[in-house]
């Protein structure tokens, strides 16, 4: 049990809170991908271009779970397989960058709607003032 006497503590345990309730809002916009797969589309989104045995490695799966999860998601066409001079590599298609698209939004609307919901609501100077500070806190600034 983490101590929420203290502002670290509290801020964690209120950020998993707030995810948890925020994914479990949006499911449906994930298209019925598992989690395996979900975890695939967000990791090639922060790149140009990744290999398989990168992929594998950088989401910390197994290849027996990392090649079926990926086969549907290139059966699907959201991600895409091509080859050049340096190798074969993958990356997502317009409707892998739309899924997540989509996906973001749906994550935006929660927040908009709990924030309204609120008693009392929260207004928007202080969501971006709470945006900015973990903005501040994961070393990111505005997109």
């Amino acid at each position: 049990m983490t101590d929420t006497a203290r502002p670290p503590a509290r801020l964690a345990d209120a950020l998993s809170a707030v995810t948890e309730r925020i994914d479990v809002s949006v499911d449906a916009s994930w298209d019925g991908l598992t989690g395996v797969q979900i975890l695939i589309l967000r990791r090639l989104a922060g790149v140009e271009r990744m290999d398989r045995a990168s992929l594998a490695l950088d989401t910390r799966t197994a290849r027996a779970a990392t090649v079926p999860s990926l086969a549907s998601l290139l059966q699907k066409g959201f991600v895409m397989e091509s080859d050049d001079e340096a190798g074969s590599y993958l990356r997502l298609t317009d409707g892998g960058h739309a899924l997540l698209t989509g996906v973001r939004a749906a994550r935006a609307e929660w927040l908009e709607r709990a924030a309204r919901d609120a008693v009392p609501p929260v207004r928007g100077e202080d969501l971006v003032r709470v945006a900015a500070l973990l903005e501040h806190l994961g070393g990111t600034g505005p997109r």
